[in-house]
C-alpha cells in the first residue's frame, strides 16, 4: 500500500493508511484488533495484504472476525510472482463471497493487463506512477 499511499489518500479524503514494507497477515491482523480495541476503525476498512504469504480460509475468517463491525471491508487481490499467488486470491475470492459487506478489488487482473506500471520484480510499482493511480482509483471505487 506504500506504493499508492499518496494517490490513494487523494482518492478517498480523510483516509488512514496504515502501510509498512513486508507485513504479513498475522501482523495486519494484530494491527487491526488494536485499533479495533482503541476505537480507531472507521465504518470502511480497505485489506491490501497477502502478497508476503499464503493465506488460509482460517486466515480470512480471524480478519472478518476482527472487522465484523466495519459496514465495508475492500480486499486487494494480490499480484504477486509466486507460486502462491493464485491460491490466496482464491481464498480472498471465496471469503468474500461469504460476508454480505466484503468486496474485492481486482488488483491482479488489472496489473496482468498493464505489466508496464510495474518494477521489472513484476510485483512493485513506482510510487505515484501510473499504476499505482490506478491501483488507488480501484481500490476507491471499491470502497
Amino acid at each position: 500500500m506504500i506504493d499508492y499511499e499518496t494517490p490513494l489518500e487523494q482518492d478517498i479524503p480523510g483516509i488512514d493508511v496504515n502501510a509498512a514494507v513486508s507485513r504479513q497477515w498475522s501482523t495486519g491482523e494484530a494491527i487491526l484488533q488494536q485499533m479495533k480495541a482503541a476505537g480507531q476503525l472507521g465504518a470502511v476498512v480497505i485489506v491490501g495484504l497477502g502478497t508476503n504469504g499464503t493465506l488460509t480460509t482460517s486466515d480470512f475468517d480471524a480478519m472478518m472476525s476482527i472487522l465484523s463491525g466495519a459496514s465495508r471491508v475492500v480486499f486487494v487481490t494480490v499480484h504477486v510472482d509466486q507460486p502462491y499467488q493464485d491460491a490466496n486470491n482464491a481464498v480472498l475470492e471465496a471469503g468474500a463471497s461469504g460476508y454480505p459487506n466484503v468486496v474485492i478489488a481486482h488488483w491482479n487482473a488489472l496489473a496482468n493487463q498493464n505489466p508496464e506500471w510495474l518494477y521489472p520484480d513484476g510485483t512493485h510499482l513506482p510510487i505515484d506512477g501510473p499504476g499505482a493511480q490506478a491501483l488507488a482509483s480501484l481500490v476507491a471505487a471499491a470502497a
